[in-house]
């Protein structure tokens, strides 16, 4: 088949492509979407961080936060199926396309506990 005959039998046909951008896409089954935390679960082991393939995920446990770089996760599902507590899942949903880098920064708050310190007395026969 010529070029020529392809084009003139697609010219009455109805467009192949969809919408999107403008209008959200059907969503095929098992598409994966987005990475969505839940950091009350999150005990900041890292194994989500160590396996994931493109460094996407930067974990601090000092400051208890995760920082996801969108632009680099490859929705490849690795890092919910390593964590332990179920804190990360897989939403399928539509997001708009990015050009620009987008950095999601999820963090816990801890509560707070005040501890006393009480001093207890000294045992005889130690040294200083």
């Amino acid at each position: 088949m010529s070029m020529l005959t392809s084009t003139l039998r697609n010219l009455f046909r109805r467009p192949f492509t969809t919408t999107y951008p403008k209008e959200p896409a059907d969503l095929p089954p098992g598409n994966r979407g987005r990475v969505i935390w839940d950091m009350a679960k999150c005990i900041f082991c890292r194994r989500c961080e160590r396996n994931c393939p493109t460094n996407a995920i930067t974990t601090d446990k000092d400051a208890k936060t995760q920082t996801v770089v969108r632009n680099r996760c490859i929705a490849c599902n690795v890092c919910v199926e390593v964590c332990p507590t179920q804190t990360i899942s897989m939403a399928p949903e539509y997001s708009k396309p990015d050009t620009a880098p987008t950095v999601h920064v999820f963090s816990v708050e801890l509560p707070r506990h005040e501890y006393r310190v009480e001093h207890l007395p000294r045992r005889e026969g130690r040294r200083e």
